[in-house]
């Protein structure tokens, strides 16, 4: 029961008091700023006090914040804790009601605030939680329970004995919770409506402000009262209507923009497909839709459920280009010839992103690249037939070469002997040239598989730096080599690996010029053996970094010559030993050719 209810400000002092004349008395206005209840209220948590006993009978304190004010209730306990003591709990069961300190409230047989050295009073001040046993007390066997009242702190213990026990248990608890609950309610209700009262005007402007962030800016605020709450709605209203009239003159600006923008992305020849986070598609032109082979491509759906898991890839890629967005990606697609759009196409992609810098999406550009790879495919076929044609014709070249040499020996003037070993060196520059365009096709089809053995890789370098020495002191390039003392082991194909240094220093050496240095590394990484070629030479541009690994790629502006061959072998080798090979370079500041091999090949069974 209510025996009285305040309203109260934050500094204490008592604004309006109503009472129950049949529970208390009017009395002067009370100063509650040091009651413990007010001061958690006004730190925005309701608090209900310990009972305590006034003149009145048993009472209990509770504050709840309302608005700007607290709500200051005090509730008599008399019902209830003679509803509670007064209650039959089975036949002979004892009820008490505790509060968190394990004090008597109510009981049948004890007084307001007596202690007692309790089995279960114990064990609900150390649990908090509800809990049943039995027990002995004064030596005879009892049954009881507990339960804490969550909202109060208390606790209902029940004990009878053990042949009466669990009764009427959880009729008491109800009866006891629905009663404290009760008067949270009432009293959460009149703070309810107290502070509904004083924060309408506020929850209008709230929801007004809501509906003009959400594009809405036909709602205003009809507040009436001519206090600073109506000056603040006025203003209001006259914002949400110079905001309408902006945001109007804002959306003729984007569409025009959108329009031009749309424009130009439909009528460039590469397709483009711009994609959120989630894979969602934001943009896309007709161009994406011929090379993908796709149809139908709209805004909001997922590019995802396009692409079919066709084998090509695409599919995989989208997921990738989601889970990367911040990446730059550039990839490779082959399709099938019969699903329509192009045999093969190039995806880039890059970021989105706003003057600001905050991400929007990813961009992705597909270019059709079927008439570049056709062009690939016959120069290559050119070439490897070239190749064949000319293999034995030189052979036999060679070969007369050899005869002319070896059987005329003492009747040749010194010019001749002179022209036969340009003809021989030139013959076998052509046959080794033949012999790097034949291995690159074999290496690019998979039919020259590495004979896998342990090698010891200081071993195979120091043969590199030995056999181009030569060439190196000819050129008058400085040939280096950082080996660690200890040679780092390898399963690898020797004569292949061997082949991919030579090919570095060989380039390395024919870019360098006169008074440059090249250096061999070789270093042991955590689970893989890392090799790397540097030179002091002219460096290439960065972009050019990706390409120079291509079949007779050959980098504009270059002064030495070459077939742009060897570094497509060297990295066919390497791809064959499921290792890496990549280069770093700067125009001017000279350039770094590096693989590694990882560790743990399986060694072959036989040779092949």
């Amino acid at each position: 029961s209510i025996a009285s209810a305040a309203l109260v400000s934050c500094a204490g002092r008592e604004e309006s008091k109503f009472y129950n004349p049949a529970l208390t008395r009017d009395g002067p206005a009370e100063d509650y700023s040091r009651k413990e209840e007010f001061i958690s209220a006004r730190e925005g948590k309701p608090a209900a006090g310990k009972p305590y006993v006034s003149a009145g009978g048993l009472r209990i304190n509770a504050a709840y914040p309302a608005g700007e004010k607290i709500l200051f209730i005090t509730a008599s306990l008399d019902e209830l804790f003679s509803e509670i003591k007064n209650t039959v709990v089975g036949r002979s069961g004892q009820l008490m009601l505790v509060d968190s300190e394990g004090r008597i409230l109510t009981s049948r047989a004890d007084a307001f605030g007596t202690v007692l050295a309790h089995p279960l009073i114990g064990d609900f001040i150390s649990s908090r939680v509800t809990a049943a046993r039995d027990f002995v007390l004064a030596g005879k066997k009892m049954s009881g329970a507990y339960a804490p009242v969550m909202t109060m702190g208390w606790a209902v213990i029940v004990e009878e004995p053990y042949e009466d026990a669990y009764y009427s248990l959880a009729l008491m608890k109800r009866n006891a919770v629905l009663s404290l609950l009760a008067v949270a309610i009432t009293a959460l209700l009149m703070a309810f409506f107290a502070a509904k009262s004083m924060t309408k005007p506020i929850t209008e402007l709230t929801a007004a402000a809501s509906g003009i962030a959400g594009g809405d800016f036909s709602k205003g605020v009809k507040v009436s009262s001519g206090d600073e709450i109506g000056e603040l709605a006025d203003t209001f209203n006259r914002m949400s209507v110079r905001l309408k009239e902006y945001n109007e003159m804002q959306i003729d600006r984007i569409v025009a923009e959108k329009t031009k923008t749309k424009a130009v992305i439909f009528s460039i020849f590469d397709g483009l497909i711009l994609t959120d986070y989630d894979g969602k598609i934001l943009l896309a032109n007709s161009q994406a839709e011929r090379i993908l082979g796709l149809s139908g491509l709209e805004e909001g759906n997922n590019i995802a459920d396009y692409v079919e898991d066709s084998g090509s890839g695409l599919k995989e890629f989208f997921k990738e280009v989601s889970a990367n967005s911040g990446k730059n990606i550039v990839k490779e697609f082959s399709f099938d010839p019969d699903r329509g759009g192009a045999t093969f196409a190039k995806a880039q992609t890059a970021p989105v992103l706003t003057e600001s810098g905050a991400a929007l999406g990813t961009v992705t550009v597909f270019r059709d690249i079927s008439i570049e790879k056709k062009l690939d495919a016959m120069k290559e076929f050119f070439m490897q037939a070239i190749a064949h044609d000319l293999r034995n014709p030189l052979s036999s070249i060679s070969g007369f070469i050899d005869i002319m040499t070896m059987q005329n020996a003492d009747s040749l003037s010194a010019k001749q002997k002179h022209c036969l070993a340009v003809m021989e060196k030139e013959t076998r520059r052509l046959q080794s040239m033949i012999n790097d365009i034949l291995d690159a096709a074999r290496l690019e089809a998979g039919k020259m598989t590495p004979l896998i053995r342990s090698v010891p890789v200081n071993f195979l370098a120091s043969n590199a730096i030995e056999g181009l020495s030569g060439m190196a002191l000819q050129k008058g390039v400085e040939l280096k080599s950082e080996l660690p003392p200890e040679s780092p082991r390898l399963n690898a194909d020797g004569e292949l690996i061997q082949r991919v240094i030579v090919n570095l220093l060989a380039n390395a050496v024919k870019f360098t010029p006169q008074g440059g240095e090249v250096t061999l590394e070789v270093s042991r990484r955590e689970s893989s053996v890392r090799v790397e070629v540097r030179d002091t030479g002219q460096g290439m541009p960065k972009e050019a970094c990706e390409k120079i690994f291509e079949k007779f790629h050959r980098i504009p502006g270059a002064l030495a010559g070459g077939t742009g061959i060897g570094l497509t072998i060297s990295r066919e080798i390497v791809k064959a030993h499921s290792g890496r090979i990549w280069a770093e370079s700067e125009l001017g500041k000279g350039s770094n050719f590096i693989f590694e091999i990882p560790d743990g090949l399986p060694q072959s069974e036989r040779e092949c």
